[in-house]
């Protein structure tokens, strides 16, 4: 199992990750800038030293005047962030020191720091035994452009540690505090963030789940608030789609209507010529029976005799064509042109007739009126497709074998299935059937031949 990181979390992390980023370079790019700044400080403070004692050591060291350059080192030394002082003669030897010990004695420099020529000389060095970093300023002394010696000033950066460990303990209080209300505002902006997604997401369950009332409100008018608007407008198409293919299931079995559905275009709105079998199914006597009874009686005995034959139609794959009054009009083979669309029509014609047998007999047992159906049934050519105009528009089949199916169940007794000889010979090794001759039709010329089904084939 994957372990899967919500997106919430994976902003919150990415935008606290990026303020600690933020924090952490601007506290180092501060902290570096301070230690520059204040060691600029004590270099420009050590220069200007040296250069004050620098002045009042020349005649000393051309006198040999040793107080005055001890006078000098001693107040020199009362800063505190001067280390040492030391005044040496042209030879190397020690003049005047910050250590007294070291008077008299020939000068040793640290190996890391370079000898001075005639021009002043400032190095940084860690002496071996110290804590800080020196400054080391180096300023040849020269008496009337005569070399008298050197003076050595070396300050102590430990105030400017100190100053930067301040400063960095600082920084990382102000970063620590920066990192926790970076976190917060990150939690809260991913979950801002995140809301109409996360949104968007349940809804999407919903929807795969078969809710399409579905709508999520926009909230904002950025980038997630078109796609949430988007989003309303596709799950209204999808209810729409859903609607019609709900109408459209009144009409055919649902198996139909996907498939209807996958090329609507091909299917339905471009009329085609194809073979079909129409069924038309008609109550017998209705008239003398809506004469005995009321007019919600005679909708509830329509309602009956609708359900029964559309559930019929249905079970085969058929397509209900038309309410005509007390009949119904159904076509197999269009909009889907099942191989077998005669011989399904024939068992739908069957099935209805025994089916509506038995609803009869159910009235008549809760004290109803009773009735019988006459069916017909014609193979051949027609014309599917949508007709009508751009406001309204209705599947149909149009052609001859429509109005041969009319007319046969127009001929058909109480409880028969009459046939025409094309649909007879497509099924006649499935069904049992008598002929019953020619048959003159109303719109045709020649005689149509006609067999009546007795039943299905032992």
């Amino acid at each position: 199992m994957k372990f899967r990181l919500p997106l919430k979390v994976k902003l919150s992390l990415l935008i606290t990750g990026l303020v600690v980023l933020a924090v952490l370079l601007v506290s180092a790019s501060l902290l570096r800038k301070q230690a520059q700044t204040l060691t600029d400080a004590v270099t420009k403070r050590g220069l200007t030293i040296a250069a004050n004692l620098a002045g009042g050591a020349k005649s000393a060291l051309v006198s040999n005047d040793d107080l005055t350059l001890n006078i000098l080192v001693k107040e020199a030394m009362h800063d505190k962030d001067v280390a040492y002082v030391i005044f040496a003669d042209e030879d190397g030897v020690v003049r005047a020191h910050s250590n007294v010990s070291m008077i008299g004695k020939r000068l040793t420099r640290p190996a890391s720091l370079a000898v001075p020529t005639d021009r002043a000389v400032i190095q940084t060095y860690r002496p071996e035994d110290g804590e800080a970093e020196i400054i080391d300023f180096a300023t040849p002394l020269a008496f009337s452009k005569t070399p008298v010696g050197t003076l050595y000033i070396g300050f102590s950066k430990l105030a400017v540690t100190h100053a930067v460990t301040e400063a960095r303990q600082q920084a990382i209080y102000v970063t620590a505090f920066m990192i926790v209300l970076g976190v917060a505002g990150a939690v809260t902006l991913a979950t801002v963030l995140s809301r109409p997604i996360f949104r968007l997401v349940e809804a999407t369950q919903l929807i795969a789940g078969g809710n399409l009332a579905v709508q999520i409100p926009v909230t904002t008018h950025d980038e997630l608030g078109v796609l949430t608007a988007s989003f309303n407008r596709m799950v209204r198409s999808l209810r729409e789609k859903e609607m019609i293919k709900r109408a459209f299931t009144r009409y055919v079995a649902r198996e139909v209507v996907e498939e209807v559905l996958k090329d609507p275009e091909h299917l339905m709105l471009s009329g085609e010529r194809r073979e079909a079998t129409v069924v038309f199914c008609d109550i017998r006597g209705f008239t003398a029976i809506s004469e005995r009874l009321s007019p919600e009686q005679v909708v509830s005995l329509l309602n009956e005799f609708y359900t029964t034959a559309i559930e019929t139609t249905f079970r085969y794959d058929g397509t209900l064509d038309k309410f005509l009054g007390d009949a119904v009009m159904c076509v197999f083979g269009a909009p889907i042109a099942h191989p077998d669309h005669t011989a399904r029509a024939v068992k739908t014609a069957i099935d209805m007739r025994t089916a509506l047998t038995e609803l009869s007999k159910a009235r008549s047992m809760r004290g109803l009126d009773p009735f019988e159906v006459g069916i017909g049934v014609a193979l051949g050519e027609v014309v599917a497709g949508t007709v009508g105009t751009e406001e309204r528009m209705e599947y149909t089949v149009i052609g001859d074998s429509v109005n041969v199916a009319a007319r046969l169940q127009g001929h058909a007794k109480p409880g028969s299935i009459l046939l025409s000889r094309r649909t007879y010979e497509a099924v006649h090794d499935m069904v049992e059937a008598l002929s019953r001759g020619p048959l003159k039709v109303k719109g045709k010329e020649e005689e149509v031949e006609v067999y009546e089904v007795l039943g299905f084939r032992r």
